[in-house]
């Protein structure tokens, strides 16, 4: 090879090892919407964060409703206008965090799922998502939703049909159809039957078809829109596990057409549900990560827990970094999730670290 060739060919693989690594992006999901003070987008500049979510729903069975005006159903609290006044024009995109099936104060019983418990179904405050009316409704919501003043909708981790529910007339009609088989509940829910096969399938194939169609119902009716999906734990290193206990199938959900994939790599909850030690509960958070880096990519948003779940207090700084670390490089969004506007300063410690 002639020296000069050499020296260029070396250059540009030099230039090309040291080019910088894309920008991470930091966001915040507060887990309230009654503050007194709403966090400027100033301050969340100010934090380095780059992003802001809203919860505009509330599964509260007597003061249950929504924050924004449906239509349909009554607002709590007109919370969207207020936020989207103070980030309207800003840097900072506002997204709006929206539930899909578990609306407790609904009374609509028609549209409710039922679940198998103790040898019998009995009504649960949750939509039947096999239902077309229930389905319906939620695409309206969502569509509704996108055409308020914000940039993306997040879905709530509720878009799933767990264990005992989907026994509605609706649910057991569309196992029968796609069966030919007779809906028994005890041979649906017996693992390794062809009842419990066909049913994890049809409940698998439901929840993804909603998903396409709140997607589809927010890019209709807002184009240009982004749509994120919070995603259980579980599904990176133990796919069939989401499948089986919350109808999460990876190629439906990802025939979908979800903008980004909002991960719950919530350290504690692991930690306390999976029974592990501080040492494998570290292990076992960057195994998730590294897998859903090679599921999803781009798409992928890291959302780490800020807050304890059962005592609300938040979590101490020298813990959040730990796994802040733990993050790989190759993940460019991180969002803190369920904060309050006083976790500002902690956030933007971790951030500076």
């Amino acid at each position: 090879m002639p020296p000069m060739r050499g020296i260029f060919l070396c250059s540009l693989f030099l230039a090309l090892f040291a080019l910088p690594a894309s920008p991470r992006r930091h966001e915040i999901q507060f887990r309230r919407n009654d503050y007194a003070l709403v966090p400027s987008p100033m301050r969340l500049q100010d934090a380095g964060l780059s992003k802001a979510f809203l919860r505009v729903f509330s599964d509260d069975e007597r003061q249950g409703g929504l924050y924004f005006s449906s239509g349909r159903f009554r607002v709590v609290r007109p919370a969207l206008d207020a936020w989207a006044a103070e980030y309207a024009g800003s840097t900072v995109p506002l997204w709006a965090w929206m539930g899909t099936r578990k609306f407790a104060w609904l009374e609509d019983n028609d549209l409710l799922d039922r679940e198998w418990s103790a040898g019998k179904a009995r009504l649960i405050p949750k939509l039947d998502l096999f239902n077309p009316r229930a389905q319906e409704l939620i695409a309206m919501l969502f569509a509704r939703l996108a055409r308020q003043p914000v940039a993306g909708i997040l879905i709530q981790d509720d878009l799933t049909i767990l264990g005992g529910e989907g026994f509605s007339s609706w649910g057991k009609a569309c196992f029968t159809h796609h069966s030919g088989l007779d809906a028994d509940p005890r041979l649906m829910l017996a693992r390794g039957t062809a009842h419990n096969r066909v049913w994890q399938e049809r409940k698998a194939a439901c929840v993804g078809e909603t998903l396409k169609r709140i997607v589809t119902a927010c890019h209709e009716a807002k184009p240009g829109i982004e749509v994120g999906l919070n995603v259980h734990y579980e599904a990176p290193l133990t796919p069939e596990r989401a499948r089986s206990w919350y109808a999460f199938d990876m190629a439906a959900i990802g025939a979908s057409g979800v903008d980004l994939f909002y991960l719950m790599a919530y350290h504690r909850q692991m930690k306390t549900e999976m029974k592990l030690g501080e040492g494998d509960n570290r292990l076992y958070f960057r195994r998730m990560l590294e897998a859903a880096v090679k599921l999803w990519g781009s798409k992928l948003a890291v959302k780490l827990q800020v807050r304890d779940w059962q005592s609300s207090q938040p979590i101490p700084l020298d813990e959040l970094k730990i796994y802040y670390d733990l993050i790989p490089e190759e993940v460019e969004r991180i969002c803190f999730a369920a904060a309050d506007p006083e976790d500002l300063e902690l956030i933007s410690r971790i951030i500076a670290k």
